[in-house]
């Protein structure tokens, strides 16, 4: 039967080149015309794919001869499934052969951990050949099953000729994959037919692949424009799916609940996830279906950006092929991951910049011995006549231990105004639980409705007052008031930690000790007063939220035995960023030369350095990855200037100088750095707004922010794109020069 059938095609054992438009296009029009035949073999692979996947490879084997036979448009010879249990028993064994030596690497390292009972990270690298090894398999053994139904070929004999085979056209299914990868999203639309389609027209594309490689085809040549028309017509398809996906998508997250606390959920996280993919991807397919009008207009301009687009464009050999791709995808990938990350350091940064902004004021002023001083009243009325300045308070603070019932921890208690507090900083804003009347009037907490929430648990669970138990209904109403009152306490006001750390909620008491009490018989005692909680507050700092405590001025005072003194007068201006132009000012209006102002830069001064200090070195460090992908352009002009020898020299025999082939040559340079940052930027940018939208749940008992903070900033998108540029074009200064100092007799002499 083999040499029957090597007898059917005239063009048999010669390679003819492939394209994945090509393979797209015949795909298509192979599965609309033949999709009766195909349907069966791919409902059976799927669903055994699902259910029991040893089977599998016997639907794949049919599904091989079906799509060959679709492909070279002839009927399928009858007893395909009869046939197809012994192949599908050869490619079971190669799917086991293929994941024993994949996953080889893996768990050599998972027994060595297991020798040495412990877990070591460095396991985890080993995925990274072992992906490796995966990919080479796929495209190397992509043809094994055709020579099976070719020649009804042994595994071993058709998967070394699948190797010789495909090392003809390496480039092309890749590419090919690569084309595919957005229809996989796609697919989620309409998820079982989606699939079946897809699987469909990847094994019909493998099969054109196969017959052209191979020879063994009757099929006619196709013009360049039909390849570029099958390709633009499958990018705009994908291009509206995806965005329609992505809006489909964005109404479903709308719609959702919020979650709260450390709350999770799996489909949330999946929607959200698919949501940020889907319109990443439209804006690469979208960046692609603008690409070729980007060279058509860069042909029209100048003779340099001619012949690079013309490069670019120009069908190469398949390593050079690969290489350009790997340059463009090299430098796309350096530059998305740099403004990511940059994105995402700022939005850390900006983050940490609006809590301190939110906890503290924009000016502080304070004695450089940072004591308590008196006669504020004066100052107070002058600085806030200061123009730009929106509020201020004055502020007593002090060092003790708060305890309760169930336990005890060190925080910073300050006395703050509650009439002015909220005009500086976002204390009242901040209150979780309780109101911030309460520390006004801490009377109320004596008798809070039983509707009143108290506290909330981890999963942003509500927990509720209740009513008051312990006595029974029928006693005496004076008797029941005597012994339910509770001693007038004054109101403090804890943050959301510290409250876990006591044990305590909304009306319960708890104790103040400071080190500095009064004289006793036995020495200096500790001084020691009962509040009441008041409310609980979060402000998004796990050290304000652990360690301060907010009580009024006037008991703040009086428990520190401050008399009508303050440490400080708390100052917000109506610009934060310019918080240091108003300094002078505000020193000016006080005429205190024993006071002392500043703003909140200089006060977080070493904070934010270390930040900025930090963020400068992770670009430095991660446009490194760019340099490294610069190589790949060099490798590419090089390998060009080797293939394009005859046409250099012609161009130079008929008047080209050296300065416009070291012109055509970085031009041609520049594009293919261009074509990646533009990709890489957009991208990151694209991923880091998604982010921005639609967030990433982190959990805030471990990071302290429900939400990755991301910082959308054009000026660091720019910052990536003008470095990556510059990095591109000095990598082709040296083969352009290559290509401007060859001689026209050495591009000819073996032609």
């Amino acid at each position: 039967m083999s040499n029957e059938r090597s007898q059917r095609w005239s063009t048999e054992g010669v390679v003819q080149p492939w394209t994945p438009g090509e393979a797209l296009g015949i795909g298509t029009s192979s599965f609309l015309r033949h999709w009766k035949s195909l349907i069966g073999p791919l409902i059976g692979a799927v669903l055994t794919a699902f259910i029991f996947p040893l089977a599998t490879p016997i639907f794949l084997a049919q599904l091989a001869e079906r799509s060959l036979a679709a492909v070279r448009d002839t009927p399928a010879e009858p007893g395909t499934f009869r046939r197809a249990i012994g192949r599908g028993l050869r490619l079971l064994g190669q799917a086991a052969l293929g994941t024993l030596v994949t996953l080889f690497v893996p768990m050599v390292a998972g027994l060595v951990c297991l020798a040495s009972r412990a877990w070591s990270p460095w396991a985890l690298v080993s995925l990274i050949p072992a992906l490796a090894i995966g990919i080479v398999w796929k495209l190397r053994f992509a043809f094994t099953a055709f020579f099976m139904v070719d020649e009804d070929a042994k595994l071993f004999e058709a998967m070394r000729k699948s190797w010789r085979a495909t090392s003809h056209c390496l480039d092309s299914i890749l590419l090919h994959a690569v084309v595919l990868a957005p229809l996989v999203l796609v697919s989620f639309m309409v998820p079982v037919v989606g699939l079946l389609v897809l699987l469909g027209i990847q094994q019909l594309g493998m099969s054109y692949g196969y017959a052209r490689t191979t020879g063994r085809n009757d099929l006619p040549w196709f013009d360049p424009e039909y390849k570029r028309r099958v390709v633009r017509r499958l990018l705009r398809v994908t291009f509206v799916a995806l965005v329609a996906l992505f809006i489909g998508l964005t109404v479903w997250v709308r719609a959702m609940p919020t979650l709260r606390g450390s709350a999770w959920s799996a489909q949330d996280t999946a929607i959200r996830a698919a949501a940020i993919v889907s319109g990443v991807i439209a804006i690469i397919v979208g960046l692609a279906l603008l690409l070729p009008h980007a060279l058509d207009r860069l042909e029209g301009r100048s003779f340099a950006s001619f012949v690079g687009a013309r490069h670019i464009r120009a069908q190469k050999s398949g390593f050079l092929t690969v290489i350009s791709i790997l340059s463009i995808s090299g430098v796309a990938l350096s530059s998305c991951s740099l403004s990511s990350v940059v994105s995402v350091m700022g939005g850390f940064g900006q983050d940490l910049k609006r809590k301190i902004l939110g906890n503290n004021a924009h000016i502080v002023i304070d004695m450089t011995s940072q004591s308590a001083w008196d006669n504020y009243d004066d100052v107070l009325l002058k600085v806030r006549a200061v123009p730009g300045v929106v509020g201020a308070t004055p502020v007593a603070h002090g060092e003790g231990m708060i305890s309760s019932p169930s336990n005890l921890s060190g925080v910073i208690v300050r006395g703050v105004d509650p009439v002015t507090i909220g005009g500086v900083i976002e204390l009242p804003n901040n209150i979780e639980v309780g109101k911030f009347e309460y520390l006004e009037h801490p009377e109320k907490l004596a008798k809070l409705p039983p509707d009143e929430v108290i506290g909330l648990g981890s999963h942003g669970e509500q927990f509720l007052k209740g009513t008051e138990l312990g006595l029974p209904d029928d006693i005496d109403p004076t008797v029941r008031e005597s012994i339910m009152a509770k001693p007038a306490r004054p109101g403090i006001i804890i943050g959301r930690e510290l409250a876990k750390t006591l044990h305590v909620y909304v009306g319960d008491e708890v104790t103040l000790v400071s080190a500095l009490g009064d004289l006793g018989p036995m020495g200096v005692m500790p001084r020691t007063r009962k509040f009441r909680v008041a409310a609980i507050f979060f402000s998004g700092m796990y050290e304000y939220d652990a360690t301060h405590v907010y009580t009024t001025l006037e008991m703040a005072d009086e428990y520190f035995s401050l008399g009508d003194k303050i440490h400080a007068i708390d100052v917000k201006v109506e610009d934060a960023e310019r918080a240091d132009f108003f300094t002078p000012a505000i020193t000016d209006a006080m005429q205190r030369p024993d006071l002392r102002v500043r703003d909140w830069r200089e006060i977080n001064r070493n904070l934010f350095s270390a930040l900025k200090l930090e963020r400068f070195a992770t670009f430095i460090i991660l446009s490194i990855a760019i340099i490294v992908a610069s190589f790949c352009i060099i490798c590419t002009l090089l390998l060009m200037v080797t293939e394009k020898g005859k046409e250099i020299a012609i161009l130079k025999a008929i008047g080209a100088s050296d300065r416009s082939i070291l012109r055509t040559f970085m031009t041609e340079g520049m594009i293919i750095g261009a074509i990646g940052t533009v990709f890489g930027v957009a991208t990151g940018l694209a991923l880091c707004t998604g982010l921005k939208w639609f967030g990433v749940r982190l959990d805030p008992d471990v990071y302290y922010i429900d939400r990755l903070p991301i910082n959308v900033d054009a000026l660091d998108f720019l910052s990536v794109a003008l470095a990556a540029m510059t990095i591109c074009t000095l990598a082709t200064v040296y083969p352009a020069y290559a290509a401007s100092t060859l001689r026209p007799v050495d591009g000819l002499r073996y032609e």
